[in-house]
C-alpha cells in the first residue's frame, strides 16, 4: 500500500518529468522573473501573494500553503532558518527524522525532504522540494509545502497541477 507521503514523493518526481499543460481554470504566475522566467499555473480559487524571494500560494480555506522562493546557493541556510522560525512561531513541531529523496534530471537536480510534524498537537504535512539547476549562475528554487492531512488529500490534484506546470517551466529552459 502506498501512503500519501510516498504518493507525493513519487508524484513530485514524476511531475518534474512530465510536461503538464495549463489548466483551463488556472492563472499563470511568475515565480522567478528575468530573461528566462519560471512561471506556474495556479488554480483560480487559490490565493497568490508576493513574498521576499518569490510567491506564496494557498487554498481559499487555508488548508494548504506553498511557498516558491528563488535563491542563490549562499542564501540556502538563511532561507531554511527563516522557515524554521516561521514554523516554530506557528506552533509546528518536527517530531522525528526527515526523509529525503534526490533525483537527477538533465538540467536540474530535485530533492524532496519530508518532516514528520505536528501542529496544535495533531499531525501536519511539512515538506520541501528543492530544484537546483545544473547551469552555473541560475537561481535555485525552494518549494515549501505545509498542509493539514485532510487538505493534503483534498488538494492533491491541484498541487500536482502546480508541480506539473513548474516541471514544464524547467524542462522548457
Amino acid at each position: 500500500m502506498i501512503t500519501g507521503r510516498a504518493t507525493f514523493l513519487v508524484g513530485a518526481a514524476l511531475a518534474l518529468l512530465l510536461l503538464g499543460g495549463p489548466s483551463a481554470s488556472a492563472k499563470r504566475v511568475t515565480v522567478v522573473p528575468g530573461d528566462r522566467p519560471i512561471a506556474i499555473d495556479v488554480p483560480d480559487a487559490w490565493k497568490v501573494s508576493e513574498i521576499k524571494r518569490g510567491i506564496q500560494v494557498r487554498t481559499a480555506d487555508d488548508e494548504v500553503y506553498l511557498w516558491l522562493e528563488n535563491y542563490r546557493p549562499a542564501q540556502f541556510q538563511t532561507l531554511l532558518d527563516e522557515h524554521n522560525a516561521y514554523f516554530k512561531d506557528q506552533g509546528v513541531k518536527v517530531v522525528g527524522a526527515e526523509t529525503a529523496k534526490q533525483v537527477e534530471f538533465p538540467t536540474y537536480m530535485l530533492k524532496v525532504t519530508e518532516y514528520p510534524a505536528t501542529y496544535e498537537g495533531k499531525p501536519t504535512v511539512l515538506r520541501y522540494i528543492s530544484v537546483v539547476p545544473k547551469a552555473e549562475g541560475e537561481r535555485s528554487l525552494l518549494v515549501s509545502y505545509w498542509a493539514s492531512p485532510a487538505g493534503d488529500k483534498k488538494y492533491d490534484g491541484d498541487t500536482q497541477k502546480i508541480l506539473n506546470s513548474l516541471a514544464a517551466a524547467y524542462d522548457g529552459k
